[in-house]
């Protein structure tokens, strides 16, 4: 090989290194420029918040339950006899001591009449007897005997006309009667029942509540309850039950809720908002509630310098479309749109919505 090939080659090797270095130096050197504008210029999103305060209000436990009427009794036969008649219908407003079934007189009215002769001969035997002690005709002793027969027929009397009175069977109490448990015909032994008769005001609201949250209750303070038909009602805590069911370990709550025109039927499913004690708690739109990597509840709110920060949270109540929460400072910028967009610790921009509530 020649001097001169040798030179040229040599000057095209060095040519073609020189352009290969400069676009590899090149490119190295821009994508470290890139990357370090990246890092030095930090991304913010974008999200609207709002300033919210706390307010003093009742913490309230809820539960579910149910309607149930306030008394139900079985109207229950007093003496043995057949059903002649029931003077009620099912669904029929009554009123105490009104007649709903009424049995057959049979015999009593005969075996009333006799007892009542009976006394009447008892009577007479004792005046003789009276007059004759007082002539001394008669003693002392055998007054007494009169007497004494004189007050059992009495008593037989009373005994009879009770019997007598008992084949009708009557309404204990103000109410509806629910349900008839015999038919005409049908004879009734003491103690088997003619029907129901039902209470339904005030109506009662029952719930099971946690032994955790037992403590938290107490009698006499008004409670809310929320119908399955969206109606909302206040009612007294009338009764805490003192012992667990055995197999929920929860205690029975009841609450009694006025119903005079008796709209609220027996059975309806409830849900019931139990006064506890006084808290500091944000009023904030269910939107902003969200959950952190542990599936914990809360609000994403701004602190000093943007940043975001997490909060665990407790519902205590509702009113209208809103919540309140309990766990967060007295005043706090919750991040209402976005919040699902940012995590703990980052900073972002933020617009800051109206205060005011509707």
């Amino acid at each position: 090989m020649g001097k001169t090939t040798k030179t040229a080659i040599a000057v095209l090797s060095f040519l073609v290194f020189w352009m290969l270095s400069g676009i590899f130096f090149s490119d190295t050197k821009n994508n470290a420029e890139i990357s370090l504008k990246i890092n030095n210029e930090e991304s913010l999103i974008n999200v609207k918040a709002k300033v919210f305060s706390s307010e003093s209000r009742l913490a309230s436990v809820t539960i579910q339950g149910r309607t149930e009427a306030n008394r139900s009794v079985l109207i229950s036969s007093e003496t043995n006899g057949i059903v002649q008649s029931i003077l009620a219908d099912k669904g029929d407003q009554v009123k105490k001591d009104q007649i709903i079934c009424k049995l057959s007189v049979d015999s009593r009215k005969a075996k009333l009449d006799e007892a009542e002769a009976l006394m009447r001969q008892k009577k007479l035997e004792w005046e003789a007897s009276k007059v004759l002690v007082e002539k001394g005709y008669r003693s002392q002793t055998k007054a007494a005997g009169s007497k004494a027969a004189f007050d059992a027929s009495k008593a037989l009397v009373i005994q009879m006309q009770n019997e007598l009175e008992n084949i009708y069977i009557r309404a204990p109490f103000d109410g509806f009667f629910n349900d008839n448990l015999s038919e005409v015909g049908d004879f009734l032994s003491i103690g088997m029942p003619c029907g129901q008769i039902i209470d339904y005001d005030p109506i009662l609201v029952t719930g099971q509540i946690s032994e955790q949250e037992i403590k938290k209750v107490k009698t006499g303070v008004i409670a809310k309850a929320t119908l399955s038909t969206g109606e909302k009602l206040d009612g007294l805590v009338s009764y805490i039950s003192k012992t667990a069911d055995k197999k929920t370990r929860t205690f029975r709550v009841e609450i009694k809720i006025d119903n005079p025109d008796f709209k609220i039927k027996d059975g309806m499913t409830t849900e019931l908002f139990l006064p506890t004690q006084k808290v500091r708690a944000h009023l904030i739109p269910p939107s902003s509630l969200t959950l952190d990597r542990d599936g914990k509840i809360g609000i994403r709110h701004i602190v000093g310098n943007n940043k975001v920060v997490f909060s665990s949270v407790e519902i205590v109540g509702d009113k209208g479309e809103l919540v309140w929460v309990t766990g967060l400072p007295d005043k706090v910028t919750i991040i209402t749109v976005g919040q699902e967009f940012v995590i703990e610790g980052q900073k972002v921009n933020y617009t800051l919505e109206s205060s005011k509530i509707d």
